[in-house]
């Protein structure tokens, strides 16, 4: 297993996609239904407690120049039958607004692993990215499921 490459773990990916936060760049509602886990990411529908339906594995990092493996998640995602992505952020030099002991960030570099893997890279900025989880939880909870989730009618 390979060791941290910093002290702490970088939370600004894990504090970033909370509601509050990308809810800056999100009407309410459809931020709060963009329902996260660190897995790094997996991306679910709710149908109440105990009752998650998965829709996409983000496999997510600090930016550092590197090109991130993706064998576990694209595997994972193949067996899964859910559509896979990379996300690499870029900290900002400023603090979240909705939890100032973390960095904002600034930008990420995204790509699809599966299905059809992309070659290259897309620099996104944290809106894009906010509303491409949007769409793909859109496609996916289409694609899958026919029922409202739990969580649509509150917000």
């Amino acid at each position: 297993m390979q060791e941290e490459q910093f002290l702490i773990r970088d939370r600004c990916y894990g504090v970033w996609h909370r509601p509050r936060s990308i809810g800056r760049y999100l009407e309410r509602r459809k931020a709060q239904s963009l329902t996260m886990a660190d897995l790094d990411s997996v991306l679910f529908v709710e149908y109440g407690y105990g009752n998650k339906v998965p829709l996409a594995l983000v496999e997510v990092a600090r930016d550092i120049g590197q090109e991130k493996p993706t064998g576990v998640i694209r595997e994972l995602a193949k067996m899964a039958n859910l559509p896979a992505f990379v996300a690499l952020y870029t900290p900002a030099q400023q603090a979240n607004p909705t939890s100032p002991a973390w960095h904002d960030i600034d930008g990420f570099r995204v790509r699809r692993v599966w299905p059809r893997p992309e070659a290259s890279w897309r620099s996104l900025t944290p809106g894009q990215w906010a509303n491409a989880l949007l769409q793909i939880r859109d496609w996916q909870l289409r694609k899958y499921v026919s029922r409202a989730a739990e969580n649509d009618a509150r917000f």
